[in-house]
This record gives structure tokens, sequence and C-alpha cells, in this order.
């Protein structure tokens, strides 16, 4: 009775493993769907919906805590002619590049995502107006001082180029409000030129004077 109770005591630890085993993979698993959920295919920058979800957090975290949080909205030039002159593949490639360059000034606290088409945002925490407004202009500068090839046919795609518009938040602000006034200042970019960055205080400054 002892070797039969001891025999059935083998086999249940050997099943409870089996079922640690298996919920530790359906857990890891788990945890792969979500990464995969919140990340951008093409860039494996965050998308659009983990970036709200982080910039809600972020900016109920400002409210309760203070200190400072900056908001930048990117945008490729002209990047409807790389996809109508050269193709789809090719665009994608131009996007990657633009990511590739964000995704390395993009390190904790700061979160980078790829908000849509050929857009992108950065979101600043505990940064001054004048150090995010600095990194965006050296991103600027970096992006657009090599000139891309084709893979496929080592043709000269030319040089790259991107505008921006970077808020500085308010307290209390919402993330909308937030969004509206950095998607604002990239216009200013846009219609100023192009290949430029432009902040949203710097607009409010100027309509006041």
């Amino acid at each position: 009775a002892t070797r039969r109770i001891q025999r059935h005591t083998v086999v249940l630890e050997r099943r409870l493993e089996s079922s640690h085993t298996e919920v530790s993979k359906l857990r890891n698993h788990l945890e792969q769907v979500r990464r995969d959920a919140m990340t951008d295919a093409l860039t494996n920058l965050a998308n659009r919906k983990a970036f709200d979800e982080k910039l809600d957090t972020i900016c109920a975290d400002h409210d309760e805590h203070g200190g400072t949080v900056s908001l930048a909205i990117i945008d490729i030039d002209m990047f409807k002619r790389f996809n109508d002159t050269w193709g789809h593949q090719t665009g994608d490639q131009v996007l990657r590049y633009v990511a590739s360059a964000i995704s390395r000034i993009a390190q904790m606290p700061r979160v980078a995502a790829r908000y849509g088409g050929e857009e992108f945002a950065i979101v600043f925490p505990g940064e001054t107006a004048s150090q995010v407004e600095h990194v965006l202009e050296t991103l600027r500068s970096d992006i657009a001082s090599r000139a891309l090839r084709r893979r496929s046919t080592n043709d000269d795609l030319g040089v790259v180029t991107i505008s921006a518009g970077v808020a500085h938040r308010h307290k209390n602000e919402s993330p909308l409000q937030l969004m509206e006034r950095a998607d604002a200042a990239l216009y200013v970019s846009k219609r100023a030129g192009r290949n430029r960055i432009s902040s949203a205080q710097n607009i409010l400054s100027e309509t006041a004077a």
C-alpha cells in the first residue's frame, strides 16, 4: 500500500510539474502576443495604441507628481514621392531608416511610436524644453545627413528629411489637447518649408505678440 501511494505521489508530482510548465509556456505566449499587439511590425517601435496608453499614464503621473512632459510629432517630408517614384517596398525602407534614427534617441524614459503612415511620435518625460528641442534638432540633422540608396538596384534615392512639432505640456492638459498643439506646430514646420522643428510655445508667443 505504501509503495502504491509512493508511485501515485510520483505520478501526481510529474503531472503537476507538467502543468506548471504548460502554464509557464501559456504565460510566455500571452506576453508575446501582448507585445506583438503593441508593436508596429514594420519599424519595431510602439504602435499607436501602445503610445496612447503610455501617454495617458505619463500625463496622469505629471498631474500627480509634477515635473515636465513634452510631446513631439514627426512627419517624413514628401513621403508620397518615394512611394509613387520607387514603390511601396522602397517607401518601407525609408520608414525603417527614420524609425531606426528615432529609436536611437528614444531610450527610456522617452517613448517613441509609429503613430500612423509616415508619422511618428515621441514623448519626453522629465526634460526641459531646451533639452527636448536640442534632441529633436540633432535627430533632424542626423536623418538629413545621409543619402539613401535603393537596396535592390543601388539607385540614389536622395536625402530624406523630417518636419516636427513639439508641445510642452501644461498641468492638467489632456493628452488630446497636448497632441493637438504638437500637431499644430508640425503644420507650422510644413508650411515654413519643411525640414525643421517648430515649438507650440513659439506659435503662442508669436500669436500673443
